[in-house]
């Protein structure tokens, strides 16, 4: 897994720039920018970190493959303040579209 790929779309999905982040993580910008690029890995603490301010837990992190295009992710995030029924909803709207 690349761990600054998956923090970059978490992040996108959250709708946070950079600095927004970074300021919520208690970590420079230039370190989570380094870590989002690659050049540098995060410490278990930093991770947590991070993951605190992205309101998901460590596992959470690791579960969702980095793969999925940034916009999916903030479609699957966004989905997780709905109910059941709202999600059902959503399930069939995108089904009517499809055809």
């Amino acid at each position: 897994m690349n761990i600054g790929k998956r923090i970059r779309e978490l992040r996108q999905a959250n709708n946070l720039k950079v600095v927004e982040l970074a300021k919520k993580s208690h970590i420079s910008q230039p370190y989570l920018s380094d870590i989002e690029k690659g050049r540098t890995t995060p410490s278990l603490d930093k991770l947590t970190s991070i993951c605190e301010a992205l309101n998901i837990s460590l596992g959470e992190f690791f579960e969702q493959p980095s793969d999925l295009p940034s916009d999916l992710l903030q479609f699957l995030e966004a989905a997780k303040s709905l109910t059941k029924e709202e999600r059902q909803a959503v399930i069939h709207m995108i089904k009517t579209l499809k055809g």
